[in-house]
């Protein structure tokens, strides 16, 4: 009975990720390994670089949810550096200036990134005024916990992390501990810590 529930599973999960391959209609650059469905819409570019995972089987929201990489325009980029992993339940979406994620980064579930605020402030604009743009750019080796959200022309310096529930905008240097809402450094981290945790782990 174990045995046929697992080959149940698996076969919904490759039909799961099949299917949203199937309608996605942005260009792909390079091939993840997805262990979730992905669905990669717009009429832009989304670029994965070498051993990019996409989505952990058999955590939470794998079963009820999609990675949504969303290039709007033609001008709009996606690019996740390599060895990257994203959590389930992404969400990138781009209008023009781009989303730029580094290499070795961890980013945990339910995690949103855009570059436009997609309307204006002023009421009478909200549906017709040009909203604000600008890119993000994630360096390598940080980490982002669940639910974060980071918003336009966000900088994030490598090393750093982002803890879960920030809300992330604004420019932030490398090797730091960010938190809150908004986003504000919470305390650095040493130099030395991070040549500790390589030592311990190579």
């Amino acid at each position: 009975m174990r045995f046929m529930y697992r080959i149940f599973r698996k076969t919904v999960a490759i039909f799961r990720k099949s299917f949203y391959r199937t309608i996605s209609d942005a260009k792909i650059e390079g091939s993840p390994k997805c262990a979730t469905p992905m669905l990669a819409q717009g009429l832009g570019i989304v670029h994965f670089e070498k051993n990019v995972h996409v989505g952990l089987a058999f955590d939470t929201d794998f079963w009820n949810s999609y990675a949504f990489m969303n290039p709007r325009t033609k001008e709009s980029r996606i690019e996740i550096g390599a060895d990257s992993w994203v959590g389930n339940h992404f969400v990138a979406i781009s209008e023009g200036p781009g989303i730029f994620i580094g290499k070795e980064v961890l980013i945990g579930t339910r995690v949103e990134i855009y570059d436009s605020d997609f309307h204006t402030i002023l009421p009478n604009d909200r549906l017709s005024g040009t909203p604000k743009r600008a890119a993000v750019k994630i360096a390598d080796d940080v980490w982002i916990g669940n639910n974060v959200t980071i918003l336009k022309g966000s900088e994030i310096g490598a090393h750093s992390v982002v803890a879960a529930g920030t809300v992330v905008s604004g420019k932030f240097p490398s090797n730091v501990i960010l938190g809150g809402v908004p986003a504000k450094v919470i305390r650095k981290i040493d130099p030395l810590e991070i040549l500790d945790e390589v030592a311990a782990h190579g």
